[in-house]
């Protein structure tokens, strides 16, 4: 089923998402060396003024070669909500809530900022005689953060925010569970890969109250892989991931807490 075919997509004022991340991998660039990322970042520069090395995404330590070492870069923007991260075979793209007050811009904003940056990326390459992207696999996270007074306030009440778990009181030897986490993966149609939904509690950075985090993620592309299918698939990620939230969650939390709208 494609959103068109849907009667409504939920749709919310005020969602818990805190982090949305895009990315593709594909084939090596063998070409791409340490002094193209100077290029590439005068490019985005000043949008993205920060520069940051970080750990390789997908990358076995026992067979590290220190001698061709690629790190993975990130270029961050002004306001840090921004993230551009690049890999000799990945390039993703972040947006993430700093300030609490922050809106979410929606999906289709997040991917149109995605895909210029990664339109500029195989601009680069080709005009640099590097060589041109071959996707291997696609990726759309969403975080959410669900706090402490939003739906629950203790453990016992956790059926209020999600719907297939339930913590039967009453005459038990146990008490009520004081951390709870779990993963749940579903087959994306036509063999397009799966959608991982991951819970786990934790603490506001802000306030250390309790948190839930759950970590929904789309993967994987099919047997066609080119750049064509590769929108074709998040599109149908997108659909999985908000519509799997809308499945996986209670209506009143949904409805009374996050706004809930559906686009006809």
């Amino acid at each position: 089923m494609k959103k068109n075919d849907l009667k409504s997509f939920p749709d919310y004022k005020n969602p818990p998402v805190i982090e949305v991340v895009c990315g593709i991998s594909f084939e090596k660039l063998e070409k791409f060396k340490g002094h193209h990322i100077g290029l590439i970042w005068q490019k985005v520069q000043d949008e993205f003024p920060n520069v940051e090395n970080a750990i390789r995404l997908e990358i076995d330590p026992s067979v590290i070669d220190l001698a061709n070492y690629f790190p993975r870069i990130w270029f961050v923007s002004r306001g840090q909500n921004k993230l551009i991260q690049i890999q000799d075979d990945k390039y993703y793209f972040n947006w993430r809530r700093i300030q609490e007050d922050e809106t979410y811009p929606h999906y289709d904003i997040i991917i149109k900022m995605f895909k210029n940056y990664l339109s500029l990326f195989e601009k680069f390459i080709k005009e640099e005689s590097i060589g041109v992207i071959k996707p291997l696999k696609c990726e759309l996270s969403y975080i959410n953060h669900i706090p402490k007074g939003e739906g629950w306030e203790s453990l016992s009440e956790i059926n209020n925010v999600f719907r297939d778990l339930l913590w039967n009181g009453g005459n038990r030897f146990l008490p009520p569970p004081v951390s709870l986490s779990g993963q749940a993966i579903f087959s994306l149609p036509d063999k397009k890969g799966n959608l991982s939904l991951v819970l786990q509690q934790a603490k506001s950075k802000t306030d250390q109250n309790p948190i839930f985090v759950l970590r929904n993620t789309a993967s994987g592309l099919g047997e066609d892989k080119s750049m064509e299918s590769v929108w074709e698939w998040f599109e149908v990620a997108h659909e999985w991931i908000v519509c799997g939230f809308s499945d996986l969650t209670g209506e009143k939390t949904q409805k009374d807490i996050w706004r809930r709208i559906d686009i006809g």
